[in-house]
């Protein structure tokens, strides 16, 4: 796409669950302004939560610009009338409902409509990306866009500048971001995102009893939900503030370990090239474990069958609050395997366009 010349762009965010659906907009709306020049409105209808993430958002204000990024504070209920007219492009993350009036007015400015959608390692995606939906009542026409890690998708979002940034956190960065945290830069180091359902406390006594000092970083939110009342002998837990964007890629670039969870932090860990254990957003009947065994198919081809073993029995333990001692055992056996293994599946990916820029080239294209 020609930079001089650049398009204009709803993006639109309902704040669903923590700050997941948020910071995935605003990872995308920074990286269509900042990498590909795009005039961004950012169309959210929970302020207080984005302003965690937006510190500078200011919560009584319907209309502002951060970061040359207009954000609006709109409702997107039914009958609502409170979204502006969209411009040539209009982007709806993770394919939300939509006022009828705003429907009405994409049809009228014959806007692109483009259904922004969850990722999956799910072999189905390939084959919905890109492929058209007409709405029954409105007869409005979106076109689903698909994250992914095949080069029939979308792709995985990231920053052009991201592998540069993370070469350049050398040992000096990192010695001075785990001490910033009140953190030993010479102990093994695990950050620990998960949902509040986990069972930590039994896990931090399994943890304990390896007898290996360890210290953990947990967000302060999630800390502040667990009932400590032992005192460990070897590791210790450490509760970390609220993090920004670049902040968080540190903590994840500082681990020897990543625990994470829904998307964003996801996708992090899988560019911070360290070994990490994923849980995807639970869901009834256990539809969130396929997501899991898709994507651990497809993450370990090419892996070896030791190291394929370690990191799919720790995923499947860990997303069913299960704790194996002699598992943790092998995973510190195998950990220098598993952070190189890491490292080139990072570099794997990175290979394929980023999804923003795909979602910018399919958009130049009509």
């Amino acid at each position: 796409m020609n930079n001089k010349a650049p398009m204009a762009c709803h993006l639109l965010c309902k704040v669903i669950d923590f700050f997941g659906d948020i910071g995935v907009a605003w990872r995308i709306a920074k990286q269509l302004q900042v990498d590909f020049n795009v005039e961004v409105h950012l169309l959210i209808d929970d302020l207080m939560t984005a302003q965690k993430l937006i510190p500078s958002l200011d919560i009584s204000i319907k209309k502002q610009t951060i970061e040359e990024i207009i954000i609006w504070h709109c409702d997107f209920s039914e009958h609502s009338v409170t979204l502006p007219s969209p411009p040539a492009f209009v982007f709806n993350l993770f394919n939300i409902d939509l006022p009828k009036a705003y429907k009405d007015l994409i049809q009228f400015k014959k806007s692109k409509y483009i259904a922004i959608e969850y990722l999956s390692a799910e072999a189905w995606v390939d084959n919905f990306h890109l492929k058209p939906s007409i709405d029954p009542e409105s007869g409005l026409i979106k076109t689903f866009f698909y994250p992914g890690f095949t080069s029939q998708t979308g792709g995985l979002i990231r920053e052009k500048d991201l592998f540069i940034k993370r070469k350049a956190f050398g040992d000096i960065q990192r010695q001075k971001f785990i001490q910033s945290l009140g953190g030993d830069p010479k102990l093994f180091s695990i950050s620990l995102f998960y949902y509040p359902k986990q069972k930590i406390e039994v896990f931090l006594d399994i943890v304990d009893r390896l007898g290996k000092p360890i210290q953990f970083f947990i967000p302060q939110y999630l800390f502040d939900l667990l009932k400590l009342k032992n005192l460990y002998q070897f590791i210790q837990v450490i509760p970390y503030p609220f993090l920004k964007h670049d902040d968080f890629d540190e903590l994840l670039w500082s681990c020897d370990l990543n625990f994470v969870r829904g998307e964003d932090s996801w996708i992090r860990a899988i560019w911070a090239g360290k070994p990490f254990i994923w849980q995807p957003y639970i869901q009834e009947n256990n539809i969130h474990l396929i997501k899991l065994k898709a994507f651990l198919k497809r993450y370990c081809e090419g892996c070896d069958q030791d190291l394929s073993e370690v990191l799919i029995k720790m995923h499947d333990d860990w997303s069913n609050n299960k704790f194996n001692e002699v598992l943790w055992h092998s995973f510190f056996k195998l950990q220098p395997q598993l952070e190189a293994f890491a490292l080139n599946q990072s570099h794997h990916y990175f290979k394929e366009p980023s999804f923003v820029e795909s979602l910018v080239d399919y958009c130049s294209e009509t």
